[in-house]
């Protein structure tokens, strides 16, 4: 069976960025949801600073396979080219699950 991993990203922006960045999000995620490996993803706000977007995306992957499979796909050349144009800073974070809750 395959790792399950979080890959954690966070982006910050400008605010003038973040319409063009939302809206790329939303066509790689139209890629993404279709991926074999894929479990769910969510883009959130930082609410106390509006420079600062997270995306956070669950994988049926370990991160060498993710990075090897997932980050050389060619729907994802477009983003990563805008990352660079907008002067988008990204830091990545991987974690593993220690525990786990869910509503009854």
């Amino acid at each position: 069976m395959p790792d399950k991993i979080t890959l954690v990203v966070r982006f910050r922006m400008e605010e003038s960025a973040k319409q063009e960045f939302t809206a790329k999000m939303q066509d790689i995620f139209a890629h993404i949801v279709k991926e074999e490996t894929f479990v769910e993803a969510s883009l959130v706000q930082d609410m106390r600073d509006a420079e600062s977007i997270l995306n956070y995306e669950v994988w049926n992957e370990s991160p060498e396979s993710f990075m090897k499979n997932q980050m050389s796909r060619s729907y994802r050349a477009e983003f990563e080219k805008m990352i660079v144009d907008l002067n988008i800073d990204r830091t990545p974070a991987w974690y593993s699950a220690i525990a786990q809750w869910k509503r009854v």
